[in-house]
């Protein structure tokens, strides 16, 4: 027969041998994980990246009587010929590269005075003295109502109604003239302040908040209401609405006199939280705070 006792006893004691070499291994592979994961776990808590702690935005109260924002509340508040724009009345937003050409000119040139208009010595077709503002003026205007990141289109004409008077007159048509890098201007027409006799305003505001942010900008916040009124006879019913479009009502006022609106006045004032609210960021450049957005909330 091939089979030996020895041979199987002599096989028994190698593969013992062989399974008491691995098992010192596996315990070594085992402890080797368990210290990786360790030291991995341990060093991304000691290194490990951090979530960055979001600053908690700070805001102080300023007073509204406070002079910047007595002036800036009249930079958004500002309309040619005493009658404010509704551009900020009647646009939920409102940021730089929502103004057309026109209404940058608009808002800028309120800062205009008489002394920026140069005479030429010159005179149109029409005999017309021509006067010029340079365009550093211009831009300097612009930037101070916009910042320093406004662009312009010279090559318009603007028609614009000026708060002063020169020769008499306050509507001045601005052309650019490349000769002398700036715009010519001629003074040929006048036109009075704008005054109505309206029982019940289209839309009443009012200044309720200033707050000064942490990162130096200015916010303004107005509470405004918009109205419909129906006459009868010497009658009035007044609607009171939250938004521009009226389709929001806050409340219906019947059988209403002019003395009645006299003495008591409509205001914003008397909504409260049930008006929307308008506001106002201005952003702060070097010294100067120029407009940065507008937004209407219900």
């Amino acid at each position: 027969m091939d089979f030996k006792i020895g041979d199987a006893i002599e096989e028994e004691g190698t593969s013992t041998k062989k399974e008491n070499k691995s098992l010192p291994i596996i315990i070594v592979v085992v402890l080797s994980i368990i210290i990786g994961l360790t030291v991995f776990l341990v060093s991304n808590m000691i290194f490990g990246d951090k979530k960055k702690e979001q600053p908690t935005a700070i805001s102080s109260e300023v007073a509204l009587d406070d002079e910047n924002v007595k002036i800036l509340y009249d930079y958004v508040k500002y309309g040619v010929r005493s009658t404010r724009n509704d551009k900020f009345i009647k646009e939920q937003s409102v940021k730089l590269e929502d103004f057309s050409n026109y209404e940058k000119f608009y808002y800028a040139m309120q800062f205009a005075q008489a002394e920026d208009f140069a005479a030429t010595g010159q005179v149109n077709a029409q005999k017309q003295k021509i006067y010029n503002i340079s365009s550093a003026k211009v831009k300097s205007y612009m930037q101070r109502f916009f910042g320093n990141e406004v662009t312009y289109s010279t090559s318009s004409v603007i028609r614009y109604p000026f708060s002063f008077r020169i020769n008499n007159m306050n509507v001045g048509t601005m052309t650019y003239a490349v000769e002398r890098d700036g715009f010519d201007t001629v003074f040929a027409e006048f036109e009075d302040n704008i005054t109505t006799e309206n029982v019940v305003e289209p839309y009443y505001t009012e200044l309720v908040g200033a707050n000064k942010k942490s990162d130096g900008s200015l916010e303004l916040t107005e509470k405004i209401i918009y109205t419909t009124v129906n006459q009868r006879e010497n009658v009035y019913d007044v609607n009171i609405y939250k938004d521009y479009q009226k389709t929001m009502l806050l409340e219906q006022k019947t059988n209403l006199t002019a003395e009645d609106l006299k003495e008591k006045p409509i205001s914003a004032k008397d909504y409260g939280e049930k008006a929307a609210t308008i506001t106002y960021v201005f952003k702060l450049n070097s010294t100067n705070y120029y407009f940065y957005s507008s937004t209407i909330t219900n």
